[in-house]
């Protein structure tokens, strides 16, 4: 499976690269918890129904963007399996690494989307969306 090809797939089935307007057209629930700094946010599942849990502090942050892309990785990439996103430079398993590259190319989609564009650089994307990058700590 290439990642590009079921964003590109996504993204014309949903006519945008907006993380949370698929997970509306999925009819993914997302809820806003208070968690610790920790995780920032978490995919469960009620039965076979996903629900995407997003850390209250990221509210309003431009790596909103990037998280619920990540979990949204995680449901379209991974179905039926617990992910969580964790921030950290080391350690990613090959299915938060998964989900992390998923986000990158959906960022990317949604930049061109929002801004008729390719961005400059990938701190460009990485200011606006929320991408990590090494100036950045979360």
């Amino acid at each position: 499976m290439k990642i590009s090809n079921v964003v590109k797939t996504v993204t014309n089935r949903y006519k945008t690269a907006n993380p949370f307007v698929i997970a509306e057209k999925l009819n993914i629930q997302v809820e806003w918890c208070y968690f610790d700094k920790l995780p920032l946010g978490k995919t469960i599942y009620f039965g076979k129904r996903p629900i995407i849990m997003l850390n209250e502090d990221i509210k309003h942050k431009p790596y909103q963007y990037f998280v619920m892309g990540h979990e949204l990785g995680h449901v379209i990439l991974q179905e039926g399996l617990v992910g969580y996103y964790v921030s950290s430079a080391h350690g990613h398993s090959q299915l938060e690494t998964q989900a992390d590259e998923f986000s990158v190319a959906l960022m990317g989609a949604l930049y061109i989307e929002d801004n008729d564009c390719l961005p400059d650089s990938y701190e460009d994307l990485a200011k606006r969306y929320g991408l990590p990058y090494d100036n950045v700590k979360y």
